[in-house]
């Protein structure tokens, strides 16, 4: 159970206030406005947080695992040591996302656009990019083991000592990369 309501979230993001170590477990964060908000060490697993917006934000060693996450707008937001295991984050938009560092079992991007996206050093099974736009983006020493990248288009990817044994790439087209 979460240790705070919607309404308090929604006040102290306004405010500005950065939140720690909070449990937002299985919350219903619908359409809310992340911009430019700093969570550490902060639980939402289970939480809903599809159509919201986390441009600007901030998540450090945060859990976001099992959450619904559908059609999000990341833009320039970082969060680094976070754990999206079997997170659904189809149909997204990642622009300049850090998600260095990150653990992203079972992640579902599919259908998600990635631009600038910043995934040195994750750590993925199972994943799905399928139908994903992936540019320009940096895999650079991630480990992305079985998993789909079917139909996948990338240009400019930069994934110098990558792994990505077991993967499936089938009708992928990675230009560039």
């Amino acid at each position: 159970m979460a240790d705070i309501t919607r309404k308090d979230v929604e006040r102290r993001v306004k405010r500005g206030e950065s939140l720690k170590e909070i449990d937002m477990t299985g919350l219903n964060l619908d359409d809310f406005n992340f911009e430019g908000a700093i969570f550490y060490k902060c639980k939402f697993s289970g939480s809903s947080i599809n159509r919201s917006n986390f441009a600007f934000s901030r998540f450090e060693v945060c859990l976001l695992n099992d959450c619904e996450m559908q059609e999000c707008n990341l833009q320039e937001s970082s969060f680094v040591e976070c754990d999206f295991s079997k997170t659904d984050l189809r149909d997204s938009v990642l622009i300049e996302v850090n998600f260095r560092q990150t653990v992203l079992h079972s992640t579902d991007f599919s259908g998600s656009f990635l631009q600038d996206v910043v995934l040195i050093e994750a750590r993925g099974d199972l994943c799905n990019f399928s139908f994903s736009t992936l540019n320009a983006s940096n895999l650079n020493s991630a480990k992305f083991q079985v998993c789909d990248f079917s139909a996948c288009r990338g240009l400019g990817i930069n994934a110098s000592a990558a792994d990505f044994t077991g993967s499936e790439f089938r009708g992928a087209r990675l230009d560039s990369s």
